[in-house]
């Protein structure tokens, strides 16, 4: 009886789709990002991440030509950068939940301590503020998680996100979309990866602040500021979009521009390009899709008139 218990066992442990799966480390490196889609009969065959195991990649990994071990390397790199900032959001929240839950009752008395600040601060082996600090942040990821996952994964500084986290509070959710969008085309026009907090807060303070009526020199007085009709953040939202269509993918998509791509390195440029289709084809999508929803919204309107 006891063998085929143990044999069941065993052959459960084989079958399962998680027996493979390492608690410590991060779920998305447990398996290929690019698995994701497979269909529901491989689901219990998707190819296990390169950093499963807590594993550490070495040279030996990277094979191929040299376009193939570029793009082993990128992806790679793109993969663990985004776990990282998975792994930083569940370590504050998780830090939080267990602080928060120490104070409420009192357990650092328990531990013999007066103060709960000074008794967190030497378990956690950090200063005294930095404890409240963490309290505050994990509140500002909830946040700005209602950003959505598209926006808010580029919130990887506590800095960014008590800039957006307060434009949430004071502007609105609308007005925060429109805030970081605008802060991600800004970014990307320097070359940067993401904003920063001090970009995000000049977006901020431009959206909420009126313009200041222009002087009138000569006679010392304020000249009546021209009346312009106040766009709602979700139609700037969208007249950014086109713009940032406009001004970014219509240059780069310029033959003259496409022919120097190619000269410069050919293989890269076709890769970009499928990547440009894609991305296109979702838009396409997401525009139909938004036009339809108008359709809808305006048939009701009518119907109701």
């Amino acid at each position: 009886m006891s063998n085929k218990l143990i044999k069941a066992g065993n052959s459960r442990l084989k079958k399962a789709a998680d027996s493979a799966v390492d608690p410590a480390v991060p779920a998305e490196l447990q398996h290929n990002p690019s698995s994701d889609n497979a269909a529901p009969g491989e689901a219990g065959q998707q190819e296990l991440s390169a950093f499963a195991h807590g594993r550490v990649i070495s040279a030996d990994d990277i094979t191929g030509t040299p376009e193939e071990q570029l793009a082993y390397v990128t992806d790679r790199l793109v993969e663990i950068d985004v776990a990282g900032k998975r792994a930083e959001d569940f370590v504050v929240l998780n830090k939080a939940a267990l602080l928060e839950v120490a104070q409420e009752r009192e357990l650092h008395l328990v531990a013999g301590q007066s103060n709960f600040a000074q008794w967190a601060s030497s378990v956690l082996g950090v200063e005294q503020k930095y404890v409240f600090e963490l309290l505050k942040d994990a509140k500002r990821i909830h946040s700005v998680s209602m950003l959505g996952p598209e926006l808010s994964r580029h919130l990887v500084r506590a800095s960014a996100r008590k800039v957006m986290a307060e434009v949430i509070t004071q502007q609105g959710l609308e007005a925060a979309q429109v805030v970081m969008t605008e802060g991600l085309s800004q970014a990307a026009q320097q070359g940067l990866k993401r904003p920063t907090a001090k970009q995000l807060a000049a977006i901020a303070h431009d959206l909420a602040t009126p313009s200041i009526p222009q002087q009138d020199r000569q006679k010392g007085q304020t000249a009546p500021a021209p009346v312009t009709p106040q766009v709602p953040p979700a139609i700037a939202a969208l007249e950014r979009a086109v713009t940032s269509l406009r001004e970014r993918v219509y240059s780069a998509l310029a033959p003259s521009a496409v022919r120097a791509a190619f000269d410069a390195d050919h293989a890269s440029t076709l890769d970009r390009l499928d990547e440009v289709d894609a991305e296109l084809q979702r838009i396409v999508k997401r525009l139909s899709a938004a036009q339809r929803a108008a359709a809808s919204a305006e048939h009701t309107e009518s119907a109701t008139v």
